[in-house]
């Protein structure tokens, strides 16, 4: 993606985070990003490609942060879901406004046109895949990919703070839940 194309990302961005998801409009992602609509059009022939593009950055970033988190964890059981914890609930300050309104993207696409958040279900697709594998009883990691998909959810909606306290007692309630299973197992 070139420079252009990034920053026309973050003018939508922007747009939504300023002005509401049914707000957004190629017409203010122009102005925003300091372009003609032409321009704008140039890089995305319309409103659902640029919709589409940006869930795709959404799902690029989150298929990224996972496959490196991945790598830094040690081998052994539940070593995807031990990454996504180690990642997702190490520290409240991960959890940025910047992240909140590339987030926004998926509701903006389900707004408009349900089918543009396909490229968050490969990517979802390929991490459930991933899980199923992870080596744990059946239904943990699930569970964990499950407990992190609805803090972000609760917290991209504005219906629950995620503050350190909150992010400390899930991770530990996940991170007692994957001891136990392995422990019995």
């Amino acid at each position: 993606m070139s420079f252009d194309k990034i920053q026309i990302l973050d003018a939508a961005v922007a747009v939504v985070a300023r002005d509401g998801i049914a707000n957004l409009t190629l017409e203010a992602v122009a102005a925003q990003a300091g372009i003609s609509k032409g321009g704008l059009l140039h890089h995305f022939p319309s409103k659902d490609r640029l919709i589409e593009a940006m869930v795709s950055r959404c799902a690029d970033d989150w298929r990224t942060i996972v496959d490196a988190n991945y790598e830094k964890t040690a081998p052994g059981p539940g070593r995807l879901a031990r990454s996504i914890i180690g990642h997702c609930l190490g520290d409240a300050p991960c959890w940025t406004e910047e992240l909140r309104l590339r987030s926004a993207a998926v509701f903006a696409a389900l707004a408009q046109n349900p089918s543009l958040i396909a490229p968050l279900r490969v990517v979802y697709a390929e991490i459930q895949k991933r899980i199923a594998a992870d080596g744990l009883p059946t239904g943990v990691s699930e569970t964990v990919v499950a407990a992190i998909d609805g803090l972000w959810l609760n917290w991209v909606l504005g219906l629950g703070a995620v503050d350190q306290p909150r992010v400390e007692r899930v991770r530990v309630a996940l991170e007692r839940l994957i001891r136990s299973s392995q422990e019995s197992s």
